[in-house]
């Protein structure tokens, strides 16, 4: 017979979550599928409620079904920023730090989907990382005088397909090799494209941000390896930050709670993250802001 847990206030309503038979690592297998039933909204609301009762076991699978759940929006957000120039995956695993951000930060008594907050946090990651990495660039002159012709035959050729051109096709049209049109890409005004949402990119020709099913290609890095870089690198933080951080991201307290804890004011908690997150983006990303 199944076995009731406990009953958890989620909402104003109550659910009761059973188990049948023990899981992998543990975790009844019922359990783990009754997580993926709840909303974002609510999953978060329930690991800040398991936190606080000081079970790990719920708080780890809660936040890893939270990140999973969520991985095709960082992929898509991330891909919205292909013309930057910069690989695929650095902007993913960018966007990472703003999904890890938004679980720690949401406002659950705010009326805004944690999909609608999320997506701003990834979006300013991805930004920050891309303007970070082409701060320093020298852009060549010949990079600068072509920069109307790439964005007069991206237009021209999306025009015509219904998609954007991939690197070999603008090479073709513009007489170039491949490796200048990556060079002309990275050397295009980033703040200026960055700086330009979805629904009125003047300069970018492609349509909205592909849905979630494309973003899954083949080759791609599973979620697990960019949660290992990250975990390991965590644990190469100084004592305080890595107790800022594991407060935030991992047991869902709040800046006041942890700085009761360490005898912090909520604004020096702030500053710890903040140092503490440059580490992780370092790191993790090879950015050396």
């Amino acid at each position: 017979m199944p076995r009731s847990v406990e009953w958890l206030p989620l909402s104003g309503n109550k659910d009761v979550i059973y188990w049948q038979q023990e899981g992998p690592e543990g975790v009844p297998e019922t359990e783990i599928k009754r997580f993926a039933n709840l909303s974002n909204e609510r999953l978060i609301e329930l690991l800040r409620h398991v936190s606080e009762n000081g079970d790990s076991t719920y708080t780890s699978h809660l936040r890893e079904e939270i990140i999973k759940r969520n991985v095709g929006l960082v992929r898509s957000i991330a891909a919205s920023f292909l013309n930057s120039g910069e690989p695929l995956e650095d902007l993913v695993q960018a966007g990472y730090i703003g999904l890890l951000n938004a679980v720690a930060n949401f406002d659950l008594a705010r009326n805004i989907r944690f999909s609608t907050y999320a997506s701003y946090l990834i979006k300013g990651e991805i930004r920050h990382y891309i303007r970070d990495k082409h701060a320093t660039i020298r852009i060549p002159q010949w990079v600068q005088s072509m920069g109307q012709k790439l964005k007069e035959v991206e237009e021209g050729f999306f025009q015509e397909h219904g998609r954007p051109p991939r690197i070999a096709e603008l090479a073709s049209l513009m007489d170039l090799a491949e490796n200048q049109v990556v060079e002309l890409l990275r050397g295009r005004k980033v703040m200026s494209y960055v700086s330009i949402d979805e629904d009125r990119r003047s300069e970018d020709p492609r349509p909205p941000v592909p849905s979630v099913s494309r973003m899954y290609e083949k080759g791609a890095p599973p979620p697990s390896d960019i949660h290992m870089k990250i975990a390991i690198t965590i644990e190469k933080l100084a004592q305080m930050q890595q107790q800022v951080i594991k407060g935030l991201f991992y047991l869902g307290k709040t800046q006041a709670e942890i700085g009761r804890e360490l005898d912090l004011s909520q604004r020096q908690v702030s500053r710890v993250k903040e140092q503490a997150l440059r580490e992780v983006k370092k790191n993790v990303l090879g950015d050396d802001a």
